[in-house]
């Protein structure tokens, strides 16, 4: 259990506070508002931007058509992501404002996955490698992850942006923000192989050593697949011409969304039932008499 205080106070001290959390419940919390979001999003596009799109035909040959298939993402990258959903007003604005569900709830999660590994560290159950690593990649993946919202800030439509005497396409400039997002993903999923490496975790009735195995096996696909995805959006950006054509890149996106999106679901509904509970106090401790 992690502790931070006695949960009883002694010799008639100040009572604290106790909060007890599942970490791995913030994590589900999290994972199912980023899905919210998603949804909430495709039912706002569904409504007020597909009509509103081209026409243009979605197959070389055909009747051009009104409809997701004309959208910005499709013209540049050969196929629509998840991403298309928010892309245009008035879903855009409205996804913004559901975003900080997912944003806040996987923020409070770093945060908590934190001190889970502060508390091993004060335990000695970890090294001060793992812990001083923890602490610097904390504030980096809270910066990446607020910088998600960039977004919904700058519209894959507007002009281009003016950058310190150049100009960055909107595009670029709405991309960068995901690729943060990606790059926070693949240090929280690093973070959490590293956690079941030393406290020497089994999932799925699996042994140490299989889990172990399996668990980096996970995070490398992982890395892989994200390199892939950036190189490949990259090459774009900066050549004009993708260093791999279809169908791969598609591929590339969907199996990312399986690993960072839909396979943690999973393993945070697992680690809901084995994982200890957090228990955390909170005292208002008064200053020492002068």
């Amino acid at each position: 259990m992690y502790d931070s205080l006695p949960l009883q106070p002694k010799d008639g001290g100040i009572t604290p506070t106790i909060f007890t959390l599942q970490v791995e419940k913030l994590r589900l919390i999290a994972y199912m508002a980023f899905w919210g979001m998603c949804l909430f999003a495709m039912m706002v596009s569904k409504a007020a931007v597909a009509g509103t799109l081209g026409p243009c035909p979605l197959n070389e040959g055909d009747e051009p058509t009104y409809g997701m298939h004309c959208s910005v993402l499709m013209d540049t990258f050969g196929f629509n992501n998840i991403c298309v959903y928010w892309d245009y007003s008035p879903s855009r604005e409205a996804t913004a404002l559901v975003y900080p569900i997912f944003e806040y709830t996987l923020a409070l999660y770093i945060v908590m996955g934190y001190l889970q590994i502060k508390n091993d560290y004060d335990n000695k159950k970890v090294d001060s490698v793992i812990y001083n690593a923890a602490s610097v990649l904390l504030w980096i993946k809270i910066v990446l992850i607020a910088w998600f919202r960039m977004i919904f800030v700058c519209s894959v439509f507007q002009n281009p942006i003016p950058f310190f005497g150049t100009e960055m396409p909107a595009v670029v400039a709405h991309t960068l923000g995901f690729f943060g997002m990606q790059f926070a993903l693949i240090l929280i999923a690093v973070e959490n192989v590293v956690y079941i490496i030393y406290n020497k975790k089994t999932m799925l009735s699996m042994s140490v050593e299989t889990t172990k195995s399996m668990a980096i096996v996970y995070v490398v696909v992982l890395a892989v697949i994200t390199a892939l995805k950036i190189s490949w959006a990259s090459s774009i950006f900066i050549t004009g011409t993708p260093w791999i054509g279809a169908p791969w890149p598609h591929i590339f996106d969907r199996v990312w969304m399986l690993l960072a999106a839909v396979m943690p679901v999973f393993f945070s509904i697992y680690g809901m039932k084995t994982e200890p509970d957090m228990v955390i106090s909170i005292v208002n401790q008064p200053q020492a008499s002068t």
